[in-house]
């Protein structure tokens, strides 16, 4: 997870479909968090608490709830916190896990990191792995319309720290997707509006929310038609001891 505002995580916590989570680029394990400790505010876990007394205590956090992210210290972080059933160092768009294994993709600020072959080829492994939803969200502007590269004048930084100099290749965008890229590949953008005379208010917040600032974060939600399809397997897989070429992170 990059550096996504507060204000977008009750939005992303409020996309959750199922029980069984992929973090993508997990990061430091925000959303591992999140989701391990207030799984009342997701969608499937909110039920819970509508009749406490009677709730389905198997319901009472994810069923499964995995992270990978390309970065070792992430992984190390987040395996010696226990965030996570499992936590992996893997690349997006190569993704150790089989088809279906997953009820929801999370993939919060992670996309714009990789070169644009590479980030479709990530959806791609999203839509095999996910059952029932994918939630993206992405900078509008990750890279510069003319230049096409990323021009924030803090990636300008001379350093010979070899930390300073990991953290500024990771922090430079690579490519960037538009609010009408996005919908044409299948992705609904921005939140559902319901019915319910509060409805003309949230239509207009999503309006604003996708077209009136010209900076800030896009939110994508595409809804698979998985949902009658089983798991390939309910077992946690061992983390793999090389992915992509990596040594074991433990």
């Amino acid at each position: 997870m990059g550096t996504s505002p507060l204000d977008f995580i009750p939005r992303i916590m409020n996309e959750i479909q199922g029980r069984r989570i992929l973090d993508v680029g997990c990061g430091a394990g925000v959303y591992g968090y999140l989701l391990r400790n207030k799984w009342q505010d997701t969608p499937p876990g909110s039920i819970q608490f509508r009749d406490f007394g009677n709730r389905d205590v198997s319901n009472d956090q994810p069923e499964l709830l995995v992270g990978i992210d390309i970065h070792t210290e992430n992984v190390r972080r987040c395996n010696k916190h226990d965030i996570y059933d499992l936590v992996a160092l893997a690349r997006a768009e190569r993704l150790p896990f089989p088809e279906n294994y997953v009820d929801t993709i999370l993939c919060v600020e992670v996309l714009e990191h990789l070169f644009k072959d590479d980030a479709l080829r990530a959806l791609n492994q999203f839509e095999r792995i996910a059952r029932q939803r994918i939630v993206v969200t992405v900078p509008r502007r990750a890279v510069d319309p003319i230049t096409g590269r990323d021009e924030r004048p803090f990636l300008r930084i001379e350093t010979s720290d070899p930390d300073v100099g990991h953290w500024v290749q990771a922090e430079t965008h690579k490519c960037s997707f538009t609010a009408s890229e996005l919908a044409r590949l299948g992705f609904r953008i921005g939140r559902t509006v319901g019915q319910g005379w509060r409805a003309p208010f949230r239509l207009a917040l999503k309006l604003w929310e996708n077209h009136g600032p010209r900076s800030g974060q896009i939110l994508a939600v595409k809804d698979l038609s998985k949902w009658n399809t089983l798991p390939c397997t309910s077992r946690i897989p061992e983390p793999p001891k090389w992915t992509d070429g990596f040594p074991d992170y433990r």
